[in-house]
C-alpha cells in the first residue's frame, strides 16, 4: 500500500525509533530491556485503514496495536522498536513507499510491549 502525503500536516506526534538492548542487568541480576535509539526523533501520525485493510491485518485488530504514518526512510533494516509519548513499542509491520521522493510516507504497525518507560 502505497502513501503520498502531499502535506504532512497531519504528523504532529515526535516518534523515536531505536532496538532493545537486552544484555543490561539491573542491581539484583534481573535482564533490563532497555530501549536504544537509533538515529534522530522524527514527527509521525496516527493512520486508519479501510474495512478491507484491516480484514487483510490479520492479528492485528488489538488496542495494543496501531498504525503510525512517517517519512519515508531507505531503511528499517535495524529498527525494531519505536518510542512514542514515552511508551515502547515493537514495530510488527513495516509497509513501505517504493518511491523516494518528498510525499513518499511509510506504514509502521505498532505494537505494545509493556508498561516499560525507558
Amino acid at each position: 500500500m502505497m502513501v503520498q502525503l502531499q502535506n504532512p500536516d497531519r504528523l504532529t506526534q515526535l516518534i523515536v525509533f531505536g532496538t532493545i538492548d537486552d544484555q543490561d542487568y539491573d542491581i539484583n541480576g534481573v535482564l533490563k530491556n532497555t530501549f536504544v535509539p537509533i538515529g534522530n526523533p522524527t514527527l509521525c501520525g496516527r493512520w486508519s485503514l479501510t474495512t478491507s485493510q484491516m480484514i487483510q491485518q490479520t492479528g492485528n485488530q488489538s488496542t495494543n496495536t496501531f498504525i503510525v504514518v512517517v517519512h519515508h526512510r531507505q531503511s528499517w533494516e535495524k529498527i525494531t522498536h519505536a518510542r512514542l509519548n514515552n511508551i515502547v513499542y515493537k514495530v510488527s509491520n513495516v509497509n513501505q513507499d517504493p518511491y523516494r521522493n518528498q510525499t513518499a510516507y511509510d506504514l509502521l504497525t505498532l505494537t505494545k510491549v509493556g508498561e516499560n518507560d525507558d
